[in-house]
């Protein structure tokens, strides 16, 4: 997994208006879970976005804070917000190297299987694994190739192909894609119904009337 650095900034005022002045002035209000404590923090909006975009949420981060301190973590969560859809909070994990973290990583799905291909659809139960393992050995994402399923096919955790060095917290049984059958849903055809008024007869069938025999003509 790629590792890459971030400038951060500590803060020393909590609360609404603290965490307003601090976007105002370009950055998002952050908060680090270490392992030796807690501290609160500030990063330049532009610089983690950038960041972000290219590596997603699951890799490592190497926070540079002041210049003074350093350490190794991920993001535990983020908030957006529900207007603008930016990120207005991040939540990093920091963690020990040499020992076991827990997190999650997405299910990355590759192919097209045999059964959707013949109309079957395509379910996901589950999008993002969590699994344990020591930080180096995270995956960017782990990949399911789905192009042999058939339709009524399922795939379960137990199924799943991952480094050795990496334990899987699902249950095995848990299922994670399956090829469904299409569910056709047939609407009857009612016969329109001819409603009478209150003393109204059936209307009679009408026949056509016979043609008239042509009149002889003489030759």
């Amino acid at each position: 997994m790629a590792e890459h650095v971030l400038s951060i900034k500590e803060r020393k005022s909590t609360g609404k208006e603290a965490a307003r002045k601090v976007r105002q002035q370009g950055y998002i209000p952050a908060v680090l879970y270490g392992y030796k404590g807690n501290r609160i923090l500030s990063v330049a909006a532009k610089e983690f976005i950038k960041i972000w975009e290219e590596i997603g949420e699951h890799s490592i981060l190497n926070l540079n804070i002041e210049d003074k301190d350093k350490a190794q973590v991920i993001v535990k969560d983020f908030q957006l917000d529900p207007v603008t859809k930016e990120i207005i909070h991040i939540d990093f994990l920091e963690f020990e190297k040499g020992k076991v973290l827990r997190t999650e990583v997405p299910l990355h799905v590759v192919g097209t299987s045999k059964g959707v291909k013949k109309g079957g659809i395509l379910e996901t139960f589950v999008r993002d694994v969590e699994i344990e393992c020591l930080p180096r050995d995270i995956p960017d994402s782990i990949v399911v190739d789905v192009t042999d399923l058939e339709i009524g096919d399922s795939l379960h955790a137990r199924d799943l192909t991952i480094d050795e060095n990496i334990k899987i917290l699902l249950n095995p049984e848990q299922v994670v894609i399956t090829i469904g059958t299409p569910t056709k849903i047939e609407v009857p055809v009612e016969e329109e119904e001819v409603v009478l008024a209150e003393g109204e007869a059936p209307a009679e069938e009408v026949k056509e009337p016979e043609p008239e025999p042509e009149p002889e003509t003489e030759h």
